[in-house]
């Protein structure tokens, strides 16, 4: 499976395999607190709990990263970058 390259990553229109994302900051924004901070980035159930991952199929969910920065963070839990760094990355 090839990784796509990073060149002129900030042109690009969409991000993700699903074009979710328009913008490269976004992009990092969710990786920063998709787990952190859950209902910022996926819908609610009818129960009001959050849907996480609802995209993939939970025989993939296995799958998903949890290296650092990620660490299985948990909801309430301090994002892996701040604004300031997830700014930074962007620029870079």
């Amino acid at each position: 499976f090839k990784t796509p390259t990073l060149r002129n990553v900030a042109l690009r229109k969409s991000f993700f395999h699903n074009g979710e994302f328009h913008t490269l900051r976004d992009a990092v924004a969710f990786y920063a607190s998709r787990d952190t901070d859950p209902g910022r980035w996926y819908p609610k159930n009818a129960d009001g709990t959050v849907d996480k991952y609802d995209d993939l199929p939970k025989a993939y969910w296995p799958n998903l990263n949890q290296d650092p920065p990620f660490d299985g963070k948990k909801p309430g839990d301090k994002p892996a970058l701040t604004d300031p760094e997830i700014d930074d990355i962007v620029a870079f």
